[in-house]
C-alpha cells in the first residue's frame, strides 16, 4: 500500500463510504491517516461532544477541507456535556476556509455574536437555523451583508428573528444570491414582509413559508 501512487490511494478512499471502514482504513497507515482527513468534505458535532478549546481546534484542523458543518443538539439534555457556544463557533470556522454549508440545529449557546463570525465565510452558500433560540434579525443581517454567494436559508422555529428591526430581507434582495427560501413557524415573520426582498423574488427557485398560531396560518411553497 506504501508504494501506491497518493492519487490511487485518494480514489480507494473515497470509494469507501461506511464510516467505521473509514476509520479503520485511516489507522493502517500515517499516510492513509492523512489522506482521509484530506477526503473528508463534512462533518456533524453534537450530543456527548465535550472538548476543550484546544481539543476542538485539534479536530477540526485534521481535516482540511470541510466545506459543510452541521451542529445538532438533538436530544441534548441538561446531563450530556455542555453545548458549543459562540467562542467554539469561531474557532470551528477559523478551521474551515471552504465552508459552503453550515446548519445550527437547537443550538441555545449560540447567539448573534456566533452568527456574526459568518461575515469571515465569504464562500457560505447554504445556512441552517433549526430551534435557534438567541439568534436574532440583527445576527441574521449581518450574515445578509457580508455573505453575498448566500444561495439558500432555512429558518425554523426561530421565534427572535423578525422582519421589523432589520433590513435583512431587503440586503438579501439586493445580493440577489438567493434562490431557496424556507421559512417556517417564525412567528416574527409573515407572508407579506417576504415582499422586502424586491427584485430577489426574480431569483428565487423554491420558496417555502408557514406559520402556525400567528396572524396567519397557512402553507405557501413555490418551486420553480
Amino acid at each position: 500500500m506504501e508504494d501506491l501512487p497518493e492519487a490511487l490511494l485518494a480514489e480507494i478512499v473515497k470509494r469507501v463510504t461506511k464510516r467505521s471502514d473509514l476509520n479503520s482504513l485511516s489507522l493502517v497507515s500515517k499516510r492513509l491517516f492523512t489522506i482521509e482527513a484530506e477526503q473528508k468534505e463534512s462533518i456533524r458535532v453534537g450530543c456527548g461532544l465535550c472538548l476543550t478549546t484546544e481539543d476542538l481546534v485539534t479536530l477540526f484542523s485534521r481535516f482540511p477541507n470541510l466545506w459543510k458543518v452541521e451542529i445538532d443538539y438533538t436530544g441534548w439534555t441538561p446531563s450530556h456535556a455542555d453545548q458549543l457556544d459562540n467562542h467554539d463557533l469561531f474557532m470551528i470556522l477559523s478551521c474551515c476556509p471552504s465552508l459552503t454549508d453550515l446548519t445550527l440545529n437547537l443550538c441555545s449557546q449560540i447567539d448573534d455574536t456566533g452568527l456574526g463570525y459568518l461575515r469571515h465565510c465569504e464562500r457560505l452558500i447554504s445556512l441552517r437555523l433549526n430551534s435557534a433560540t438567541e439568534i436574532t434579525s440583527s445576527g441574521l443581517l449581518s450574515v445578509a451583508v457580508a455573505c453575498k454567494s448566500l444561495s439558500s436559508l432555512h429558518l425554523i422555529n426561530c421565534e427572535k428573528i423578525g422582519s421589523t428591526e432589520s433590513e435583512w430581507l431587503e440586503y438579501l434582495g439586493l445580493n440577489g444570491s438567493l434562490e431557496e427560501l424556507v421559512v417556517k413557524n417564525c412567528s416574527g415573520i409573515s407572508p407579506y414582509d417576504l415582499l422586502k426582498l424586491g427584485r430577489g423574488w426574480m431569483k428565487l427557485r423554491k420558496l417555502e413559508f408557514e406559520m402556525k398560531g400567528g396572524v396567519w396560518d397557512g402553507h405557501m411553497e413555490m418551486d420553480g
